[in-house]
């Protein structure tokens, strides 16, 4: 079965590329610095130290970015880059 993502924004300028990348970057960073904001408010996590919370922050900021750059590769057919051979989008990976 052939991959189509469901609104085409491969990144064939440098424009788009740029653009596309900004956005992700912005989503991971977004939500990685309120995932440490709600660990820092949060009773349950109040007491626990520095390194402890930059641990869960790492491991979610990780858990963070390959759940966005999966659901973009699905919505916005992110990845294929300027680089990508001209059959694009043969399979999902």
């Amino acid at each position: 079965m052939k991959f189509k993502p469901l609104i085409n924004l491969r990144s064939t300028t440098i424009f788009k590329a740029f653009l596309l990348n900004a956005l992700m970057l912005a989503l991971v960073a977004g939500m990685s610095i309120e995932l440490r904001r709600y660990m820092d408010i949060r009773s349950q996590t109040k007491n626990l130290s520095s390194f402890r919370k930059m641990v869960i922050t790492i491991i979610g900021t990780i858990i963070i970015g390959f759940t966005l750059f999966i659901l973009a590769r699905f919505l916005l057919g992110y990845g294929g880059g300027l680089l990508a051979a001209s059959p694009t989008y043969s399979h999902f990976w």
